[in-house]
């Protein structure tokens, strides 16, 4: 069975597709405070479903800041806790420079 939902703030869009195995979340715009809620609102409820793996994919994203990423790395601490595998893909140019800037190239793959 598969499930989607989007979700939006003024900056931030938010795209999940759900099935059984995978959930992928799909981020596009601006990620800052404004949109950590909505973010976090749609990543619990994935984790709740208790997925195989969580899937972040951030190509669309123009800007992230410390906040967003910051909520990322929860996420992901979050969806390890339950047991869910937790990765990030298809990382923006700007999202790459804000990982690499801050250490926290373990949210990339390989």
């Amino acid at each position: 069975m598969s499930q989607e939902q989007t979700s939006q703030t003024d900056v931030l869009r938010v795209e999940v597709h759900c099935s059984v195995s995978e959930a992928v979340v799909v981020l596009g715009g601006e990620f800052d405070m404004s949109g950590t809620g909505t973010f976090w609102a749609n990543v619990s409820e994935a984790i709740a479903a208790r997925p195989q793996s969580i899937t972040v994919e951030a190509a669309r994203l123009e800007f992230i800041d410390s906040s967003g990423l910051l909520a990322l790395m929860r996420a992901r601490d979050a969806a390890t806790e339950a047991g869910v595998a937790f990765r990030v893909r298809e990382a923006s140019p700007a999202f790459r420079r804000v990982v690499e800037l801050t250490g926290a190239e373990g949210l990339l793959p390989d």
